[in-house]
Order: structure tokens, then C-alpha cells, then sequence
């Protein structure tokens, strides 16, 4: 009978109903026991109701709410028992936020953009919690590289004071020493300072700046020293600057190519000469020296660079093949024997191996071989194909007694599919057959009681 005097009225008369004061507690109720729906009721209530003064403000409370979005963490016992920032949400988010200040940038208004990252900036040191994992240290790292690149265009608008230009690089400069960037490391800031420094001062003014900020900074800022110095057309200084940090590769390698662009090829000759004598010589700095001296038609210079990136480089036989064509066939076999006894001093035995191949320089291939402690095994089983058939019997004894040696040694299930592959392997060289069913047979015989070995072995006969 109760249930009848129950009114069947609609939710929207029902409200209509509610006293005002007990509708919004209720609101706020709910607000307070749910994140999901108090984040979901700060955008409906933002985007229907808040009336924003400034396009200043509007911006800075969409980052804001960026921050206010929640989601279950795992707790120390292993269950959701925690709520944190989500972190997706605010870096999409401050995406989505850039691509609508870019309009805002092309018309000038640098001061726009610039509050609304200092504001993001702020507020992460503001909220920041212990939740950031790896792919949210991935995405906070790039969006303050794009900060980076914004800030930069925007110091450049001209309709922007200076005065506030330095306003916002004082906070920047302050930001730099956020506990939250010492803590998690996605982002230098003093580079993002720097970047926005360079483009918002006067070249002078920038100079000074730069100057205070070098002790113990690295290699990035002496490269805009470089730049500012050329700016400001201080080419002595300039000059005295990269001598005087030969180390610095951010400054002399740029220079060097500068230099060999603008056809000073003995100025760029003498400058990598000067960067090898005190780094050492690199694959970098001998790949540039040789394209100078080819310029400058100096075969002899050539040919010495080539030999010296043939000794560093042992990726591949690229440089000894591009060696053996610039050397004159006349003067090959002293080049070869010079190249070979160096690598020989040097125990680059797979290297020295390669070339003795490619070569066919096989007797002396073989001694490589049988001298070879740490690579003996591998090197037979690269080379013996390409061997002399007299040299087959002493490598094919060697390396079953290798095998036999390992198998006695096995004694992990995962340990025999790698055995076995290297057998198979071995078993394919010329003239082994014999010696591969000699050790079958004593493997089988020795090791029954490993099962999971000899099946294993079972493709081999």
C-alpha cells in the first residue's frame, strides 16, 4: 500500500523540487567520495557556467583541471588501493592545450603562450606525486622539448615587451631548480631557460647571460657561445673559443664542416688535425679528414686516412676494400704486409682473420688459427671451408675435442638445444662426419641418463 503513495514523477520535476542548499550538498557529497565524477562535474560546471575575464585565465584553468584527473594506482600490497595523478591525461592534455595557443603564436601573442607553460610548469611542481612511471617520464620529457621549441618562437614576437620577456625568463631560471626536475630528470631545464634566453635578449645581452650560466654546463651552451660570437661578428674570440675546447665536439666538428662547406679546406684540414691531436682520432674525425683532403686532390693524404679508418673501424673490410682500390697496384703488397703486422701487434685476430681471407692469404690464415687461444674454436669453425683440405684433420681434432670438452660440461636442459646447434653446426664443415659419429657414440653411451641431451641430438647420425 506504501509503494502506491510513492510519487512516479520524473527526475527533472523531482529536482525542481529539491531545496537548492541540500541539492548542492548532495553534490558535493558525491564529489568528495568519487574522483571520476568530481573531475567529469568540474567539466561540465567549467565549460557550461565559469565565465573567464581573460583568455589568460581561460587557458590557465584548463591546465589546472588537467591535473585534477584521477586513477587507481596499485598500492604496496599489490591492489588498487590508491588514487594518483593520471599522468595521460595530463600530458595529452597540455597537447591538446598547445595546439590551441598555436593560433594564438601566429598572431604575436608570445605572452599568452609563455604564461600558460609557466602555469603547466607551476602546477606539475605543485601536484606532482610518486605515480610518474616510465612511459609517463617518456611523454612529460617530450612535451618539454616542444615547450622548448614554443618558447623559443614565442621570445622572438616583437609586439612582446622586453620587460616581460625577462620576467618570464626569471621564473624559467627559478623553475630550473623545481624539486621535481632534480627529482625525476625528464627535462633540463636550464636548457629550456637558455633556448628562450637566446631568442628573447639582444645578441649582447645574451652574451653576458650565457657567460654567467657556462661554469660546469656542458657542451650545449659553448655551441650558442659560438653562434652569438658569429652573430655578433667577435670572430677572434670566436676562433679562441674552439681552440681553447678541442674536446668540445658540439662546436669543433660543426666548425670543421663549416670551414670545408665554405672551401677553407686547409683551415678545416688543420682544425681536425688539432681536434685528433688532443680527443684521439674517431671514425668521425677520419671520415672528415678524408673528405677534405679528396677535395683538395691529395692522393697520398688519401691513402693514409683510409689505412688509419681500415685499423679503427672493424665493423666490416668497407675500408680495406676502399684502401686496396686508392693504393697502386705496385705498391699494394707493402701496404698489405704494413695494414697486416700492425693488426697482428694489435691481436685484432677476427679482423686480421677476414682480411686474410679476403685476401686468400690461407697458410698464414691457418697460423692465425692454431695460435689463436680465445678465438680458436670460432675461427675454424668460420674458416675451415676456405682452408687447404692438409690443414682439415688438425682443426676437425681440435674442435671435437672443444665439443666433447663442452658436453661434459652441460648440465642445464636450455644448455643442450644451444649444444646441440653448435654440434649440427660442426657437423656441416668438410671432412667432420667421422669425427661428429665418433662423439655421437660417446655421448650416447656416456650420458643416458640425460634424456632431454639426446633428443636433442636426434637429427644427427
Amino acid at each position: 500500500m506504501e509503494s502506491k503513495n510513492k510519487t512516479t514523477l520524473a527526475p527533472e520535476k523531482l529536482l525542481e523540487q529539491v531545496p537548492t542548499d541540500e541539492l548542492r550538498k548532495f553534490v558535493q557529497k558525491q564529489a568528495k567520495r568519487n574522483a571520476d565524477y568530481a573531475c567529469e562535474l568540474n567539466d561540465w560546471l567549467c565549460e557550461n557556467f565559469a565565465q573567464f575575464p581573460s583568455l589568460k585565465e581561460k587557458f590557465a584553468n584548463r591546465v589546472e583541471r588537467l591535473f585534477t584527473r584521477m586513477e587507481k594506482k596499485m598500492g604496496w600490497n599489490g591492489k588498487y588501493s590508491e588514487y594518483g595523478i593520471n599522468w595521460t591525461v595530463v600530458t595529452r592534455g597540455m597537447g591538446d592545450v598547445l595546439d590551441a595557443l598555436k593560433p594564438e603564436l601566429e598572431k604575436g601573442n608570445g605572452r599568452l603562450v609563455a604564461r600558460t607553460i609557466l602555469k603547466f610548469i607551476h602546477t606539475l611542481q605543485e601536484k606532482a606525486d610518486d605515480t610518474i612511471d616510465e612511459d609517463d617520464y617518456l611523454e612529460l620529457s617530450d612535451l618539454h622539448e616542444e615547450f622548448a621549441e614554443i618558447l623559443e618562437e614565442s621570445a622572438s614576437s616583437e609586439s612582446w615587451p622586453l620587460e616581460e620577456k625577462l620576467e618570464v625568463l626569471k621564473e624559467l631560471r627559478q623553475a630550473s631548480n623545481y624539486s621535481v626536475y632534480r627529482k625525476y630528470r625528464f627535462y633540463r631545464m636550464k636548457s629550456l631557460c637558455v633556448d628562450f634566453m637566446l631568442t628573447a635578449l639582444p645578441p649582447e645581452q645574451a652574451y653576458i647571460e650565457l657567460r654567467r650560466l657556462e661554469p660546469g654546463v656542458g657542451g650545449d651552451l659553448l655551441r650558442h657561445r659560438v653562434n652569438i660570437l658569429r652573430k655578433l661578428g667577435r670572430e677572434e674570440e670566436l676562433q679562441k673559443t674552439i681552440l681553447s675546447n678541442l674536446r668540445c665536439d658540439e662546436i669543433v666538428f660543426p666548425e670543421i664542416e663549416r670551414l670545408r662547406d665554405a672551401g677553407k679546406l686547409s683551415e678545416a684540414r688543420d682544425l681536425v688535425k688539432k681536434q685528433m691531436s688532443v680527443r684521439g682520432r674517431s671514425e668521425r674525425s677520419l671520415k672528415l679528414l678524408l673528405d677534405i683532403v679528396k677535395r683538395q686532390d691529395d692522393q697520398t693524404a688519401v691513402i693514409e686516412t683510409l689505412y688509419k679508418l681500415t685499423l679503427d673501424v672493424q665493423r666490416s673490410l668497407y675500408y680495406y676494400e676502399k684502401l686496396k682500390g686508392a693504393v697502386p697496384s705496385a705498391d699494394w703488397a707493402s701496404m698489405y704486409e704494413r695494414l697486416t703486422r700492425q693488426l697482428d701487434q694489435r691481436r685484432d685476430e677476427a679482423y686480421l682473420a677476414s682480411i686474410y681471407a679476403a685476401e686468400s692469404d690461407l697458410d698464414r690464415l691457418y697460423q692465425l688459427i692454431i695460435q689463436s687461444r680465445g678465438n680458436r674454436f670460432s675461427l675454424t669453425m668460420e674458416y675451415l671451408p676456405i682452408l687447404p683440405g692438409k690443414y682439415h684433420p688438425e682443426l676437425l681434432q681440435y674442435g671435437i675435442a672443444v665439443l666433447r670438452d663442452k658436453v661434459s660440461r652441460v648440465n642445464k636442459s636450455k644448455e643442450y638445444a644451444k649444444f646441440a646447434k653448435t654440434l649440427i653446426q660442426f657437423s656441416r664443415l668438410p671432412g667432420s662426419a667421422p669425427y661428429v659419429t665418433e662423439l655421437l657414440t660417446h655421448i650416447r653411451t656416456t650420458y643416458k641418463r640425460r634424456p632431454s641431451l639426446i633428443r636433442e641430438l636426434r637429427d644427427l647420425h
